[in-house]
């Protein structure tokens, strides 16, 4: 009995935590939604009536709900509480209910982001659900704003892509790094994404607000990286016309970024290596001493411990430099981030040239695969960015392909991995946000979710429904015969 008891116990606990009520504030003008909810009204639902706009503002600034539902009049009438609210609360959920909305109506009101618009002819539980709906979703954001805030982070990695086991754990030194000041040396070849790794821990750690400063010293004649590096004064030099600021002092509180260090000469790195031990240095022709405080991060495409042995590199400088060691492996060693940076890069250039792209042909992901990418992460980007320019269709083929990958393809050994192994890794590391479930066994219908889909895409693009048919790969025509047969005109 007893163990009976204790049993029935967790799961009422467990039932009670399944069914946190929704706080909902209600603001109508003409329409009784509080009447058109009572068929779905139970104890998962909270309905607090707000007679006014003022009223519904002052009762958001005393507790924000989990969303607001509003019909037409209230939400685009006199003074726009759907802009309103999205200026001030730019998450919480607004669902829209109208009599017979026309298409027109419902562009306007995704547009200014109203989660979903239901008609009244088809409310009650539907609502009910709507709502229920709208409130996990911004539960959940909530939730991710506010790890977001504990880890300081601004975004995940930067323009950092991959789920490979090495970047994983070139993700994982990222975070414990950041925050510590320590000096880092990358090394891998050139395209890998080492101004990537340097720019995330710039973003991770408590500089972020300092300026990440990049140097590329290969890029810089030897004679002038000096005063690159530290400025000069005015007359140092023929050309020295007036001071100038040099990259350690301008990322004071932030991150100097130094790539391609082993370019640099062994004169001028003994001057570095000073400014390293005590972050002291003098301008070229100067006679003062400036103290910053500059974390220092650097890069090499060499092995850093063969320029020591050849003497293009001093040891001290390279003990240094290296307290936290990052090699980044080239992309032909990571396989499984190379369809996933492919279709990364297919939608972010398709952004760019305003092209629809749905995927790579089962035969393209395979040449994909075959081909060694020397360029590394750079010339596939590259590459990539060539075909959407170029290409006519929605799907990649081979044949959009440049010929030299190609013919590297056709002579190749089998690729290290599948069609279909890339195809799960692309699901999974770019998957598309599912719908949340509701607390319930029933299944979706595929209407709805059809419908959520699209709706969202046009709230995404802003109410432009032909920039919502290219991203959901469907014709303007579709999407306006789908509205219509949803009831909404």
């Amino acid at each position: 009995m007893g163990n009976d008891t204790e049993h029935e116990d967790v799961g009422a606990q467990e039932g009670v935590k399944a069914r946190r009520p929704v706080h909902v504030y209600v603001l109508c003008s003409k329409l009784d939604v509080g009447g058109l909810l009572e068929d779905g009204l139970d104890e998962r639902l909270e309905l607090e009536v707000c007679p006014t706009a003022d009223a519904l503002r002052q009762h958001i600034n005393e507790s924000v709900p989990d969303v607001v539902v509003m019909d037409l009049d209230a939400a685009l009438g006199e003074g726009n509480m759907l802009r309103a609210l999205r200026r001030q609360y730019a998450r919480l959920p607004v669902v829209v209910v109208a009599e017979d909305p026309p298409t027109e109506t419902v562009v306007r009101c995704m547009k200014e982001s109203a989660y979903d618009v239901v008609n009244a002819e088809r409310a009650g539980r539907e609502l009910a659900r709507k709502l229920q709906a709208a409130a996990r979703e911004h539960r959940l954001l909530v939730e991710v704003d506010q790890l977001g805030d504990a880890y300081k982070r601004r975004g995940k990695f930067g323009d950092l892509v991959g789920i490979s086991p090495a970047l994983q754990t070139i993700y994982t030194i990222v975070r414990n790094v950041a925050d510590t000041g320590a000096s880092v040396l990358l090394s891998g070849e050139s395209g890998t994404g080492k101004e990537l790794v340097a720019q995330a821990i710039h973003n991770l750690s408590g500089r972020r607000d300092g300026q990440f400063v990049c140097v590329n010293c290969a890029a810089i004649p030897k004679d002038l990286l000096e005063s690159e590096l530290f400025g000069h004064e005015k007359g140092s030099f023929t050309s020295a016309e007036s001071r100038r600021i040099g990259c350690c002092e301008r990322a004071d509180k932030g991150t100097l970024f130094l790539d391609e260090v082993c370019e640099m000469s062994v004169s001028l790195q003994s001057k570095l290596l000073r400014f390293l031990q005590d972050r002291t240095f003098t301008r070229v022709g100067g006679m003062e001493t400036l103290e910053v405080d500059t974390r220092v991060i650097a890069a090499t495409n060499r092995d850093p411990l063969q320029e020591v042995r050849r003497g293009r590199l001093r040891d001290d400088l390279y003990y240094r430099l290296n307290v936290v060691y990052i090699p980044i492996p080239p992309l032909r060693e990571r396989p499984e981030d190379i369809p996933v940076l492919a279709q990364h890069f297919l939608e972010v250039m398709g952004d760019k040239y305003n092209k629809y792209f749905a995927d790579f042909s089962p035969e393209a992901l395979r040449l994909l695969l075959c081909y060694k990418w020397p360029g590394n992460v750079r010339e596939l980007e590259n590459t990539i960015e060539s075909i959407v320019v170029l290409a006519t269709s929605d799907r990649v083929t081979p044949d959009e392909f440049p010929e030299n990958i190609r013919a590297a393809a056709e002579t190749a050994e089998e690729p290290p991995l599948s069609v279909e192994e890339a195809l799960s890794y692309v699901r999974q590391a770019l998957r598309q946000p599912t719908l949340p479930q509701e607390e319930t066994e029933d299944v979706v219908p595929f209407e709805e979710v059809e419908k959520r889909a699209i709706l969202d895409a046009i709230r995404r693009c802003e109410g432009d429904i032909s920039k919502a048919s290219r991203k959901l790969g469907l014709s303007r025509a579709t999407i306006y015969r789908k509205l219509e047969k949803y009831g909404i005109r």
